[in-house]
């Protein structure tokens, strides 16, 4: 049996609603945005290395998670001082939803235990980095390679 509407990766697909953030929150939003994919693939790679020392704490910049939810962070600074309407604001509403779960997954990304964060923290970052990217009409993340899941 085929499915009618086949299922679509998010790094396939780019919203049609383009870039609309500029417009809405001003210059610096689209920049923000253009950086989560690497700063999450510096996350993957840093969350993924043995470590033998504590994390930095979030407020400095001394990790990938770090930098990433200080990133975040910036981001949703600007949506809240936006004043929005028309479509907008339904496209505001679904970026915040987003952020908060990213900022969340971030933070909890950059207390990881000074031995390794779990890869539970790190597919929740990513879930959430990924929305963000999808809801402000980017394409979405490539899905990492997990290697503490089965095959």
């Amino acid at each position: 049996m085929r499915l009618r509407f086949p299922r679509q990766s998010a790094a396939s697909t780019v919203p049609g609603s383009g870039r609309w953030l500029a417009s809405a929150y001003g210059p610096g939003a689209d920049p923000l945005v253009d950086d989560l994919p690497a700063l999450m693939a510096l996350a993957i790679k840093e969350a993924q290395s043995p470590r033998t020392r504590p994390s930095a704490t979030p407020s400095s910049r001394g990790t990938a998670a770090a930098e990433l939810l200080d990133t975040l962070t910036r981001l949703r600074s600007l949506t809240l001082a936006a004043t929005l309407s028309g479509e907008d604001v339904a496209r505001d509403l679904k970026l915040r939803a987003a952020m908060s779960e990213a900022i969340g997954a971030a933070h909890g990304l950059s207390l990881a235990s000074s031995s390794q964060p779990t890869a539970g923290d790190l597919a929740h970052t990513w879930a959430g980095v990924n929305a963000v990217l999808v809801a402000a009409g980017r394409r979405g993340l490539t899905p990492y390679e997990n290697p503490g899941r089965p095959g």
